[in-house]
């Protein structure tokens, strides 16, 4: 990184740091820049308060790419599935950390109906990449209730968030590249360079959640706050596979405690973990799973969304050097990966940004 001597008139001389990108936010999407631009050579320093990652520290971390109350394969699930599975073996191997974790998700079938329903959609081209197994008959009959059968999903499992954060920070810190702080946005600077305290960079990227809404630069975009609920629970239901319908059930650190969750809650809504979260999703546990479970923690976040539920990608509308990467909703740990990669090569001039998460689809909304 180049150091930089400026001598203001009538103040002493002193050093600037100059580097390549400035990154405010070190949730799934702040991180998942700063792991990438990295491995490209770019020099980064991210800002971050870790207390304020409520939606990443508290996700379950699941990837699914057969999802929603229809099953469904997900949006570019062909693209984003594969390239989560590289990208988070490919940092395990580099920080020499565990925190990625494909699993197959078992879903129970709630009718006959849909399961013939499924029994022909296993055959088509559409999803059959991403199914592990079809059963048509109770299976797992002592771990969940599945009358009909269900299907086991390929290419799924789970990220434990906390871990891959921490990897990341650490690695950050060993390059001199993180600031555990408020970023104090009256003492930016965008100019042809952006400064910022000691730094110049060529650009800045908010990847700030919902804390984006309150910058002067995209308070305009239609980022929509939702509150999600999770469970910590105690039950003995083995750790070969997740169980998801109604809620899903994810394996943590401990090997009695899973992750349950989530509930989608939009405005208004209380800051804290409610009664109402807890009685819906110790309801929905009751039906998916046999075993009995203890309650053992109760925890809440924001996720940032957007009306289309795509990312948002690109440039500020009046200046190209302040950047937004937001908007991954409840999918962060299968979108980050791909759209940090997209991001970087658009930020090199490799490529344009995807239409459907280019900020520009939002351009009307701005007015100067």
């Amino acid at each position: 990184m180049d150091q930089v001597s400026i001598v203001p008139i009538g103040l002493p001389n002193f050093t600037m740091r100059r580097i390549d990108y400035l990154i405010v936010g070190q949730g799934l999407a702040g991180s998942a820049l700063a792991w990438d631009l990295i491995q490209r050579g770019k020099s980064v320093v991210v800002f971050d308060e870790p207390g304020s990652n409520r939606s990443s520290a508290i996700s379950a971390g699941l990837f699914n790419p057969i999802t929603g109350r229809v099953m469904t394969k997900t949006w570019r699930a062909d693209i984003l599935f594969p390239y989560l599975n590289n990208f988070y073996a490919h940092a395990e191997a580099v920080t020499k950390r565990k925190f990625f974790h494909p699993l197959p998700i078992y879903r129970p079938f709630l009718s006959a109906e849909e399961m013939q329903q499924w029994k022909k959609k296993s055959q088509s081209e559409e999803v059959k990449n991403f199914l592990l197994a079809f059963h048509d008959a109770p299976s797992f009959v002592d771990l969940v209730h599945n009358d009909f059968g269900g299907i086991e999903i390929a290419l799924s499992g789970y990220l434990n968030v906390t871990s891959w954060m921490t990897a990341v920070r650490d690695h950050l810190i060993s390059l001199n590249s993180y600031k555990s702080e408020r970023f104090d946005e009256s003492q930016l600077v965008v100019d042809e360079d952006v400064c910022y305290q000691d730094l110049i960079a060529a650009q800045i990227i908010f990847c700030n959640g919902v804390f984006c809404l309150q910058t002067k630069w995209f308070h305009w975009i239609p980022l929509k706050p939702l509150k999600g609920e999770t469970l910590q629970v105690r039950i003995s239901i083995g750790r070969d596979k997740i169980f998801s319908r109604g809620v899903f059930l994810v394996p943590s650190t401990d090997e009695e405690i899973y992750t349950v969750g989530s509930t989608y809650v939009h405005p208004p809504f209380s800051e804290g973990p409610t009664q109402a979260g807890r009685d819906d999703m110790s309801q929905k546990l009751q039906v998916l799973v046999r075993p009995s479970f203890e309650i053992v923690h109760q925890d809440w976040g924001i996720r940032p969304t957007t009306p289309d539920r795509k990312p948002i990608l690109g440039a500020h509308p009046a200046n190209k050097n302040v950047i937004i990467f937001n908007g991954l909703g409840t999918k962060g740990v299968s979108l980050a990966p791909y759209f940090a990669h997209q991001l970087a090569d658009w930020l090199e001039g490799k490529g344009d940004l995807l239409t459907e998460v280019n900020i520009n689809r939002f351009k009307a909304l701005y007015s100067g």
